[in-house]
């Protein structure tokens, strides 16, 4: 099979899914929190999330994210390429990108779960105030210990609206979280720098395939099946000026 094929199938395949039970977008994710615990057991034990999420530090994240910025850095032509385009270095590299974007989610959903389960003891009802994932990690790390920090905080508005920041330091006035030592907070913050870290790499591999679609595809059609493929339809829509479906 090659790798338009390959492609070409991995469209056919989200399109179901999505018909079945539709997916969410890049700004409007929701938590997994279930289907991660039932394929990890995660718990208060974990001493590091280094423990439980692998890609960050793995040799595979490393090798294609040093490939891009090296493609980046060169911006090849596509008059450049001799034969087919499908069996360029760069047409492979863009394939291993997406397949990485997908190891991005799971990881991100892991790594969620862990700190839901680490920040529940200072904060419980946080998790179904901000059901948006990066949004709660991003107020996980904001907030820590001081629950106070919701008044007036301009870092927590650009990440949270100002009505559900003002549920959030109702609820937090009230809450019966215990407070977390430095040990757990370093865990805390080592975990959400972790997801932070990696939403900024899967962004970065959008803009790259965004960046490299004349030289990866020889038509409007092939172009069309990889933007979907790698950013998703509502993305792709927006990018080239239609209303998505």
């Amino acid at each position: 099979m090659s790798v338009a094929d390959k492609l070409l199938a991995d469209l056919e395949e989200e399109a179901a899914e999505e018909e079945e039970g539709g997916s969410y977008g890049e700004e409007e994710e929701e938590p997994v929190i279930k289907d991660v615990q039932e394929e990890t057991q995660l718990g208060l034990s974990w001493d590091s999330v280094e423990s439980i999420a692998k890609l960050w530090d793995s040799k595979m994240f490393a090798e294609i994210m040093l490939k891009i910025e090296g493609y980046i850095s060169k911006q090849a032509k596509a008059s450049e390429v001799m034969g087919p385009v499908e069996v360029a270095p760069e047409y492979q590299v863009l394939v291993d990108a997406n397949n990485l974007t997908v190891e991005i989610e799971n990881e991100l959903n892991i790594i969620h779960k862990f700190i839901w389960d680490k920040y529940s003891k200072r904060f419980p009802e946080l998790g179904s105030l901000v059901p948006n994932t990066l949004d709660y990690i991003r107020t996980v790390k904001e907030l820590g210990n001081s629950l106070d920090k919701c008044k007036n905080n301009e870092n927590l508005q650009q990440i949270l609206t100002n009505a559900t920041i003002m549920v959030v330091s109702v609820t937090a006035s009230t809450t019966q979280g215990q407070q977390l030592s430095e040990e757990e907070l370093e865990r805390l913050e080592e975990a959400c720098d972790m997801a932070l870290e990696l939403k900024a790499s899967k962004h970065g591999i959008h803009e790259y395939v965004e960046s490299r679609m004349s030289f990866i595809a020889s038509n409007l059609s092939i172009i069309i099946i990889i933007i979907i493929i790698i950013i998703g339809a509502s993305t792709a829509s927006k990018i080239m000026g239609c209303p998505a479906a």
